[in-house]
């Protein structure tokens, strides 16, 4: 009856993948890792005694965290998407993770050498096309 939900690292985006977002740079972004996640909200119906005799889940959705640094001719240390936004993400080996998502976090770290690393997590609600 019950339904593991869980996380998985996977490896196939290339460098020049995330596209469609405002700030989105013509050189791209190398990408050095990738968690990508499936969940849902779950509601559990217990009879008197307890004991559960339906479970459902609604609201499927999937979470895709990049860790990445832009790359190339034009590369900016400032070029993330916006909150909100479409990315196009493009994996030729890996369909999980191609195709449209909304982004839904971006952080930025910079080290004493000067290197910047973009955090970026990217949300795909079941049933719901970014725009």
């Amino acid at each position: 009856m019950a339904t593991t939900q869980g996380t998985a690292i996977v490896w196939g985006i290339s460098t020049t993948n995330l596209t469609g977002f405002t700030a989105a740079v013509s050189g791209g972004y190398t990408v050095t890792g990738e968690d990508l996640g499936m969940e849902a909200d779950k509601v559990e119906l217990k009879n008197r005694l307890g004991e559960i005799q339906t479970a459902y889940y609604y609201n499927g959705r999937r979470t895709l965290s990049l860790k990445c640094y832009p790359s190339g001719s034009s590369a900016d240390a400032t070029s993330t998407p916006v909150i909100g936004e479409k990315v196009a993400v493009a994996a030729a080996t890996d369909s999980d993770i191609a195709g449209d998502w909304i982004c839904d976090s971006v952080s930025k770290a910079r080290t004493n050498e000067g290197v910047v690393e973009f955090d970026i997590g990217l949300i795909s609600y079941d049933g719901v096309t970014p725009v």
